[in-house]
């Protein structure tokens, strides 16, 4: 006989599922990040270092602590990410994330970019 609750399992799981599959999206994209001849190299310097960070069996956070171990990669993974959006031109970013590392063969070199975009007021 189903519960009250189990509407309530189902749905947390599809999200968690749904969330999951999102990172690992995220990391497969820093990793083909690295290997872009597109991507400048500082860029790849902190790609590198967060795909180094979460493979890594030593980190700030353990992951056997339950929420707060895992909960760190994602904070790394996504900073990571964000920094990927300002730095890397939009094509070259769009490749990463839909391609395999082979067709980056032919790509061009990357341009020069500002990390910390200014506003003007």
């Amino acid at each position: 006989m189903p519960t009250r609750s189990e509407p309530i399992r189902q749905r947390l799981t599809r999200k968690l599922k749904a969330a999951a599959s999102q990172l690992w999206e995220q990391f497969r994209t820093l990793r083909r990040a690295l290997v872009h001849p597109g991507v400048p190299w500082y860029a790849k310097a902190v790609c590198g270092c967060a795909v180094a960070y979460v493979a890594s069996p030593i980190q700030l956070i353990p992951n056997f602590i339950p929420v707060i171990g895992q909960l760190d990669d994602v904070v790394v993974i996504g900073l990571s990410i964000k920094f990927l959006k300002r730095c890397v031109p939009p094509s070259v970013l769009r490749e990463c994330q839909n391609k395999s590392p082979s067709a980056f063969e032919s790509a061009p070199s990357p341009e020069p970019c500002n990390p910390y975009p200014t506003t003007k007021a």
